[in-house]
């Protein structure tokens, strides 16, 4: 399927404003619950986890993908009934988190409960017997009820107390004075980063008791040409939520009309800290203007990876997660990965996967949600990687560089740029679990390209530079000397003959496919006097 609804048809459990529903959930709520959920991924692997409060159960389905066990407990019958249904591979017992047995359990979390309690020292006594780590968030009363007091009662009805990051940090130490304990802050901004240390600004505060070591999660920059605001912000919007660690995206807007260029300022200034824009009057083609986008990203500062993503995409929970821990796994290996992309429904090739049908988002994150389970940690070598979306290691983006300008519009330019990384000694991926929705041309049925037209131009293009006769040839090369580097700041190369063919510009002589070219002339030819052709067959016959 091309196009994809981004609401569920029907919910499953009422969306009161407090228990947070995936896909009803407003988008500040989700965020905040599932950046916590995703921070600690690292933490679930082999392990027995308890989800204390687990609510809708999403979280424990979660922590489920990778543990041993997970179970989750929660006092509300409706809440466990629907999600002992929809999570079958997760544990559900109906009990108060203050009488649960946590003694099993090498981790336990509780995100957004001990404000509910009428004891919360009851319930912080009973996590004592958890021999392993524990995790508990609480909203930040300086952000969520400002000039109250802690006797005071809370803005929000659903809460009983809430406390300053400081009186947290005291009711933690005074309840488990004989375990390390450290604490995090949660950002109000979006989206809802999570950072070491006290911050009386948080929205809210994290104590982490135990002494495993905190997760990190690497730095990514990604470039995203782009035609259309709607589809670059909801690309945007979902890889920032789903992501537990910083991201910066350089979008290039792309020839973009005035209404889609205001729209993408308009996102720039919303997220100054996330968006770089760069207006470009033209459209310069999907290699350059990811070129463009990785130039600005390079200069700008330092990243652990690099990405190009189209605009027409929405991701899947765990589907940057899985993709730069499968990136460090495979580093940690030694198999000098290059370049990493998803699978997806729409492409050619082995990315292409059947997880399922669905009509909406809510159904796609639930389809995606099994088959990560089942591929979960699974990458497979290949030679051939779309540009639907590339993760690039940094070294292999400073000895290769960009995509090759000469493919235009686009089409072959990740093939292209598939054979420079392994020329250049790099392994290429799939991650088998990490799904990713992609729309499908969506740049070329808006231009009202031929896509076929393009096709056709584009291969004899790769086929003329590696010098071969088909596209099979191409995976069989051998290493060679061969210069792969191609600088971000490229253009193409240029006869100063360039016409517009099939809605884009190109070049005759140096882009132009021999039928294209023959079309050029014969269209030249029409109503000029028979005898020009004699000048057009004496430059054949002398070339």
């Amino acid at each position: 399927m091309s196009a994809i609804a981004l609401t569920p048809e029907s919910p499953t459990l009422a969306w009161t404003g407090e228990r947070m529903i995936p896909n009803l959930a407003d988008p500040a709520t989700e965020l905040f619950h599932w950046q916590r959920y995703l921070y600690f991924r690292p933490w679930y692997a082999d392990k027995h986890v308890v989800d204390a409060a687990s609510g809708e159960g999403y979280g424990t389905a979660y922590a489920a993908t990778f543990a041993a066990e997970a179970t989750g407990i929660d006092i509300g019958a409706d809440a466990v009934a629907h999600a002992r249904k929809k999570y079958d591979y997760a544990k559900f017992q109906l009990k108060d988190v203050c009488e649960g047995d946590y003694s099993g359990a090498d981790l336990v979390t509780s995100f957004e409960t001990i404000e509910h309690l009428p004891d919360p020292t009851q319930f912080l006594r009973a996590l004592r017997a958890c021999q392993g780590s524990i995790v508990i968030s609480t909203p930040n009363r300086n952000t969520h009820s400002p000039g109250n007091k802690l006797q005071d009662k809370p803005l929000n009805q659903f809460h009983t107390i809430e406390w300053t990051p400081t009186e947290f940090a005291e009711l933690i130490r005074t309840e488990f004075p004989d375990r390390q304990v450290r604490f995090l802050s949660q950002e109000g901004r979006w989206p809802g980063l999570i950072r070491e240390g006290l911050d009386k600004d948080a929205m809210y505060t994290i104590a982490v008791i135990g002494d495993e070591e905190l997760p990190t999660w690497p730095r990514i920059a990604i470039a995203i040409p782009t035609r259309s605001a709607a589809l670059t912000q909801d690309a945007i919007l979902g890889m920032t939520k789903f992501y537990p660690g910083e991201i910066e995206f350089a979008v290039v807007a792309n020839g973009c009309d005035d209404e889609n260029l205001n729209k993408l300022r308009q996102l720039q200034s919303e997220l100054p800290h996330i968006v770089h824009l760069i207006e470009e009057p033209v459209n310069i083609g999907y290699g350059r203007g990811a070129n463009r986008g990785l130039e600005l990203l390079w200069q700008d500062g330092w990243f652990d990876f690099f990405g190009v993503s189209n605009d027409d995409v929405i991701p899947s929970v765990d589907f940057l997660p899985q993709m730069v821990s499968a990136f460090t796994e495979l580093v940690k290996l030694g198999h000098r990965p290059g370049a990493m992309g998803p699978v997806t429904n729409e492409i050619s090739g082995g990315q292409r996967v059947d997880i399922g049908g669905y009509r909406n988002l809510a159904e796609m994150q639930d389809r995606a949600r099994i088959w990560s389970k089942e591929h979960h940690s699974g990458a497979t070598q290949t030679v051939q990687i779309r540009g639907l979306f590339l993760l690039i290691h940094p070294d292999c983006l400073s000895e290769v560089g960009g995509f090759d300008p000469r493919f235009g519009i686009g089409n072959f330019e990740d093939d292209d740029y598939n054979l420079r990384c392994a020329q250049a000694g790099y392994s290429l991926w799939t991650v088998d679990g990490a799904f990713l929705h992609h729309m499908g041309s969506s740049t070329f049925k808006e231009l009202k390209i031929d896509y076929s037209q393009n096709m056709e131009r584009n291969m004899a293009l790769i086929l003329e530079k590696w010098g071969v006769a088909s596209f099979e040839e191409l995976w069989a090369l051998a290493p060679s000397n061969l210069n792969v580097y191609v600088p971000l700041t490229a253009q193409a190369p240029s006869s100063g003959r360039a016409v517009t063919i099939n809605g884009e510009k190109v070049d005759l002589v140096i882009q132009a496919s021999n039928m294209e070219f023959a079309a050029y002339v014969m269209h030249q030819l029409n109503c000029q006097d028979r005898t020009i052709r004699l000048r057009v067959i004496e430059a054949l016959e002398a070339a």
